[in-house]
């Protein structure tokens, strides 16, 4: 019998706050343009993103743990496990149980042979590396700051230096010679070249629990990297390769980055190398030849510039630039399927550029079919590049509707490269129950607009606020850019009515704050007139008092550094100012995305507006990605507020403001184990509570996409639950009282 054990530290998804409590919640249905259910609609976006396999709930089926470079952003995935089957839930929760601060590029390996993956990251150009140390719930520790080899075989006196990776470059950590140890190729230095840093745990100890790397090869493969082109030069002379590992003279400068990564395609035991070039639009597939009993005669004999197609009845990756690849079971039968996605954080696709390839044969001789170009996004809320989301009833129905502008979307067969637009998701559900629904992609024909009047060009970086700026009733729209200029549309259609808005002045009166201007509209003063509240490049907010009247405003700055509070930290260059102003009690509090992608919360506000504000650089904890930016509505009718944030990745995060959960300390919000057996079910669930509270305890059991299939108030420590008519999938047990709320997975047979 299988038992699932809930505890605090694993399950809790809550941010708690003295003040202001924000629940995260993945349950509010979305819907696509088809009226789709989108599966992770508050996952986040993509834009170029590393995967790898981990099990993240300790439960023995491996999970997707997902990396953005852009933005170094985390996304944590629970697999279902079920056979065949692609079944990936976003579950934020353990993202925080990662290290802080993982950059560049995160790849996850299992170095020790315990069956836990560990990680592989950049530091400074350098590789740490941190060891799963997971029993209980997933956790790591520092295993080695910065990863050495040896860098002189030839020499009876070692030499050990920092492994150094370009931060642009992505390296391949596998069992290269099959002997059962993790080693390491990456780009040399000077960059045309392929080394091969070998681990001698095995040869040493016996065993797989050392990384001990010498250089046994700087031209692995015999290969030279083809100036100007995807490609390599085979049988490479290679003479700076013996005796002297360090010699570099005679050879080409680094060529701008490349992303590594092996796999076996014909069964014969050698890993041939996969590579994507910073300036090519595809993946080069290098054979490699070695006939030696140990693996140590590595020779690429023949190139492939069509991979995957080479090995299958597919279509080849090809698309914009600097391509990488991941080799990992994505539908769990067992064998390794492909995915690849860009590792350029601009001028790439930033939407449909997750391309995955189901493996229809063996791992070691792969069939590649292609799937889709969107992994996990077509599941999501995605934007492109950056997002900037905005509240308002755009068809007055008294339900609060979504309007997200983007950084823009990419497209190489224009001049400017982006498309930015305005997206809005409409309000199709209930006051109390939000469905929100795609219903334009370009709402008020905003990327066909010349906004730009200083360039004669469209505008970038689009922030939305709405609010009655002419006094007649209805919302107007004020749309910030990445000029630092607003402009001004004016809702014709009146109140009552859906939103017409039509440009009324662009670059409104001539209002300029630098750069990246994120507007809001809010009487600040509290004179019953709407100002001007705007977030800007340098971090600082300007403030825009109304001086004219609700018919006619007229915007004075009073000050570039409203609160003279700042979102720029110590060593940074942009700060990315993104405020946010609302109430709490009566006065007013400010929450402020950044470009570091912490919130920053402002106090202090009330009768203090030439004063100096209060700073919480770090609220709650919260951190979405970088470029975060911040809306805030009762979305749900319950006199609460929730919290939206967009980011960097083009997607979205969505909080509910619960004032049901106080500031506690960790060890008084652990609980007894819950069982839950068994599971997966066919029929019946027994859920066994344990010591845990039963008064005021509510179960439910909700479907992937938010749908409630059981409630029931608790009122004995053993319930059952009846699931015999679920469809077959993955289900998730809430167990929530006055003071706590924990969730659970639920496999149907």
């Amino acid at each position: 019998m299988r038992y699932l054990l809930l505890v605090f530290g694993l399950c809790s998804f809550v941010f708690l706050s003295a003040q202001n409590s924000f629940v995260r919640n993945d349950q509010f249905v979305v819907l696509n343009f088809d009226g789709d259910t989108l599966l992770n609609p508050w996952a986040g976006g993509f834009n170029s993103v590393q995967f790898s396999e981990i099990d993240l709930d300790l439960d023995g089926i491996k999970d997707l743990f997902v990396f953005d470079r852009s933005g170094n952003r985390i996304s944590t995935f629970i697999n279902s496990g079920i056979a065949n089957q692609i079944s990936y839930i976003h579950a934020p929760e353990y993202i925080k149980l990662f290290p802080s601060g993982l950059k560049n590029w995160v790849l996850l390996r299992d170095f020790n042979c315990d069956g836990n993956a560990d990680i592989f990251t950049s530091s400074s150009g350098e590789v740490k590396v941190y060891k799963n140390t997971s029993t209980t719930q997933l956790e790591f520790e520092v295993e080695k700051e910065s990863l050495l080899f040896d860098a002189q075989p030839d020499s009876s006196i070692p030499n050990f230096v920092n492994i150094f990776v370009y931060s642009t470059d992505i390296p391949a950590i596998d069992d290269i010679d099959n002997d059962g140890d993790l080693d390491f190729l990456r780009l040399s230095i000077i960059g045309n070249r392929i080394e091969y840093l070998k681990n001698l745990s095995i040869e040493k100890n016996g065993n797989c629990d050392s990384l001990d790397f010498q250089i046994r090869n700087k031209c692995w493969g015999f290969i030279e990297e083809f100036s100007g082109q995807n490609k390599v030069v085979l049988y490479d002379t290679c003479f700076n390769n013996i005796n002297n590992p360090e010699k570099t003279v005679g050879v080409n400068k680094h060529l701008g980055g490349s992303s590594l990564f092996t796999l076996d395609v014909d069964s014969n035991k050698t890993k041939e190398l996969v590579i994507g070039g910073s300036s090519f639009d595809n993946l080069l597939l290098l054979i490699n030849s070695d006939a030696s009993s140990d693996f140590t005669e590595s020779s690429i004999t023949a190139q492939q510039s069509n991979f995957p197609a080479t090995y299958t009845n597919t279509i080849p990756l090809k698309f914009d630039q600097f391509l990488a690849g991941y080799y990992l079971d994505i539908n769990n039968d067992g064998v390794k399927d492909l995915i690849s996605s860009t590792n350029a954080e601009s001028l790439c696709s930033n939407s449909k550029n997750v391309w995955s390839y189901l493996n229809s044969n063996t791992s070691d001789k792969p069939d590649f079919n292609f799937l889709t170009n969107s992994f996990l996004q077509e599941g999501m809320i995605e934007v492109g590049s950056g997002s900037h989301p905005a509240f308002v009833d755009y068809n007055a129905d008294g339900k609060m509707d979504v309007v997200v502008g983007n950084f823009g979307l990419f497209d190489n067969s224009i001049p400017e490269y982006y498309v930015s637009s305005l997206w809005l998701y409409q309000n199709i559900g209930t006051l109390t129950v939000p469905v929100f629904q795609l219903v334009d992609s370009n709402y008020a024909n905003i990327s066909n607009l010349t906004l730009d009047l200083t360039n004669n060009a469209k505008a970038f970086t689009l922030v939305p606020t709405f609010g009655d700026v002419d006094g007649d009733g209805d919302q107007d729209m004020m749309l910030g850019d990445f000029s630092g200029n607003l402009h001004y549309f004016e809702n014709t259609a009146g109140a009552g009515s859906s939103m017409n808005l039509v440009l009324n002045q662009a670059k409104y009166l001539g209002i300029d704050v630098g750069k990246n201007a994120t507007p809001q509209l809010i009487d600040l003063n509290r004179d019953a007139l709407l100002d001007l509240v705007v977030g800007k490049q340098n971090g600082y907010i300007s403030y825009f008092e109304n001086i004219g009247t609700s018919a006619l405003p007229t915007f004075s700055l009073i000050t570039d550094s409203l609160g003279m509070v700042n979102t720029l930290k110590y060593g940074e260059f942009l700060g990315n100012s993104a405020p946010f102003v609302y109430e709490v009690a009566g006065s007013y509090k400010i929450l402020s995305g950044s470009e570091n992608g912490f919130i920053y919360q402002f106090g202090n506000i009330e009768g203090n507006l030439t004063g100096t504000f209060s700073v919480d650089s770090s609220f709650q904890d919260l951190w979405e990605g970088a470029s975060s930016t911040i809306a805030m509505e009762d979305i749900n009718n319950d006199n609460m507020l929730d919290v939206v944030i967009g980011n960097k990745s083009g997607g979205l995060t969505l909080f509910i403001g619960d004032s049901a959960f106080v500031a506690v300390n960790d060890e008084e919000t652990e609980i007894s184990i819950i069982k839950l057996y068994p599971n997966p079910a066919n029929d019946e669930l027994n859920v066994d509570l344990g010591d845990n509270l039963i008064y005021g305890t509510t179960i439910q059991v909700y479907d992937v996409v938010g749908k409630v299939m059981f409630s029931q108030k608790v009122s004995q420590k053993i319930l059952k639950v009846d699931i015999s008519k679920f469809p077959s999938g993955m289900y998730f047990l809430i167990y929530s009282n006055l003071e706590k709320r924990f969730r659970a997975k639920i496999l149907k047979n």
